[in-house]
């Protein structure tokens, strides 16, 4: 009986102890958790904040910075996308294309890879997955850009159904004027 006490207490020790799972962050902000006060203080404090308006797909407010004030070598823009209860919902940063091996390297050490595609010439994509989003690197054949995205599953999922949603409409009123 004694022994099962201990290890009842062993348990009970093992599961406070254990921290919980923290969300996707980057930019040292977390998905779904930061919110666009904080994250407006804090960019402001660093660089040059503008309103971006409002997300057609989230229903909450944008704000973009300049790449300065980050210390991240080719990073030109970041544009940070909230819903509409003031949490951030997806990062979208845009930057040098030579920067892809670099943030690919960096990303691939915390994330798991679900796809890629990495050609020695053409389009170069990776796609990495967590708990509750999605992390994209896409870097066009015939750009001197690419961008990161860090977006939330269900900013994706709205996107994606708002996406298809506006190409069938599209497409109808295309082939009524055949």
């Amino acid at each position: 009986m004694q022994l099962y006490s201990r290890l009842f207490t062993s348990l009970i020790c093992i599961c406070v102890a254990t921290p919980s799972f923290a969300g996707t962050k980057a930019l040292g902000f977390e998905l779904g958790v930061s919110k666009l006060a904080d994250v407006n203080r804090i960019l402001t404090n660093q660089t040059k904040v503008i309103d971006n308006g409002i997300n057609n797909y989230s229903r909450g407010r944008m704000l973009k910075t300049n790449g300065k004030g980050y210390s991240i070598e080719g990073l030109k823009s970041v544009v940070y996308i909230f819903d509409n209860q003031e949490k951030l919902s997806g990062i979208i940063m845009n930057m040098e294309k030579y920067k892809f091996d670099d943030v690919y390297d960096a990303v691939s050490k915390k994330y798991n890879l679900v796809s890629e595609q990495r050609p020695f010439v053409g389009d170069q994509y990776a796609k990495f997955k967590t708990k509750d989003a999605t992390i994209e690197i896409d870097a066009p054949h015939l750009s001197f850009e690419m961008d990161v995205r860090y977006l939330r599953d269900d900013f994706l999922n709205a996107y994606t159904k708002i996406s298809q949603i506006n190409n069938k409409a599209k497409k109808e009123k295309e082939s009524r004027q055949f």
